[in-house]
């Protein structure tokens, strides 16, 4: 069984959020603010694979996207990923999509604090 490349491009958003975590343990925030360069380019990460998984997931479910959800994912992956799945499906399939993704978030931000604080913890 192989996976879809929509799962494919989920996978690797969530890694990328694993991979954030490790690295931010390695570097300084910046100067006066909460987060780290690593955040501010991962940023930019989660918005390319935001924008490709909306252009996957059409192209796999044969639902090209309609005028430019994909691009508002890709700009604002909270608003835009909720507007993508309204867009193309049926309310209440889009509403458990939303919620799907709302999980999915709140997984990756975990994955982010499992790397950084395993690294600490390592590290002693």
């Amino acid at each position: 069984m192989t996976m879809s490349r929509p799962r494919w491009i989920l996978l690797a958003l969530a890694l990328s959020f694993l991979v954030v975590g490790v690295a931010d343990a390695f570097v300084a925030p910046v100067r006066g603010k909460d987060y780290t360069a690593f955040d501010v380019v991962h940023v930019f990460l989660i918005s390319a694979l935001c924008y490709t998984w909306c252009r996957a997931d059409g192209l796999a479910r044969g639902v090209p996207a309609p005028g430019r959800s994909a691009l508002l994912a890709g700009v604002f992956p909270v608003l835009g990923v909720p507007v993508y799945f309204f867009r193309t499906r049926p309310w209440q399939r889009a509403l458990l999509c939303t919620l799907g993704a709302a999980a999915f978030l709140a997984i990756s931000l975990v994955l982010a604090a499992v790397g950084t604080l395993s690294i600490e913890f390592v590290r002693g």
